[in-house]
């Protein structure tokens, strides 16, 4: 995909950028920008799209994401109807990564977190003993000024450099793209496509219309830029879907499957399985225990 330049404005006096964030919900074009990401979901569910990731977040979600890496994190659809009282809410972490560039040189107890940071361009998610630590130090950090606010940062950076309690988000060999000016936004219009079409039958004829391409171009074009063929991104977005439904429990199983796009409820299975790593009366389970991790790996 093809995202939009972010520029991010921080004050002069800080290092780092750093807001808490409250509102009806998360949408945004997809984008990057040279900062490195933090970014941890108190409230809200939805979708993340990172690199060539495509996932849910729920309260409590915690990733990382690294320079110039592509992301978006869009809210369920429920949060945009009118009237809406459900709120998103984050704190969100972004700095340069040479933020401490004159610090970091030569000093080998930075070495592990330089190489993190450098991994970080897959996306990382933390989970574990170690998401619960940094949860307590994220939501401490906006109180806090001056140095102890950025010996607090790099408190928070050791501790995820030296974990094993992360689950990469994007395929191993995901590096973000070259950017091209000229057809940055055919990503976004094909990406709002999707997310407004997916309960019905989308047409390759109409979608490759919009970006004025032919079908055949339109294949090549999506899967020279995702990595992935067009029908699998169309997928996991109904997949998505589906897992909301699933946790609202207002929908049978039967009546998820149809409502996300799909035609038989052997296919659902299969497609959510294959994405999930379980059925999706073994995520309603999970949900129920409050499982959040589990319920969203995969």
């Amino acid at each position: 995909m093809k995202p939009i330049f972010e520029k991010i404005n921080k004050l002069e006096d800080q290092s780092f950028y750093l807001e808490k964030v409250k509102r009806p919900y998360f949408i945004d074009l997809w984008h990057f920008h040279p900062e490195i990401e933090i970014l941890y979901v108190s409230e809200g569910f939805g979708t993340r799209y990172v690199g060539d990731s495509i996932s849910s977040f729920y309260p409590d979600d915690l990733v990382i994401i690294g320079s110039n890496t592509p992301h978006v994190w869009s809210s369920n659809p429920e949060y945009l109807n009118p009237g809406n009282k459900r709120y998103s809410g984050a704190i969100c972490i972004q700095f340069l990564e040479d933020f401490l560039a004159n610090a970091k040189s030569g000093i080998p107890e930075f070495l592990l977190m330089n190489e993190f940071l450098n991994n970080a361009r897959r996306g990382i998610q933390f989970v574990g003993k170690t998401h619960k630590k940094l949860v307590r130090l994220i939501k401490d950090l906006p109180v806090k000024i001056g140095m102890e606010r950025l010996i607090g940062l790099l408190t928070i950076l050791d501790i995820m450099s030296t974990s094993n309690d992360i689950k990469y988000l994007s395929s191993h060999n995901y590096t973000p793209g070259i950017i091209n000016s000229e057809d940055k936004y055919k990503m976004e219009i094909i990406f709002r496509y999707v997310i407004k079409k997916f309960p019905e039958k989308i047409l390759l004829e109409e979608i490759a219309a919009l970006v004025n391409l032919t079908p055949q171009s339109f294949c090549r074009y999506f899967k020279s830029r995702t990595t992935k063929v067009f029908s699998s991104f169309v997928n996991e977005v109904r997949i998505g879907n589906a897992c909301r439904m699933l946790i609202e429990n207002k929908h049978t199983i039967s009546q998820v499957c149809y409502l996300s796009g799909f035609n038989y409820q052997s296919n659902f299975n299969r497609h959510f399985k294959a994405i999930k790593g379980m059925t999706p009366s073994e995520f309603q389970l999970k949900y129920k225990n409050h499982n959040f991790e589990l319920m969203f790996e995969g």
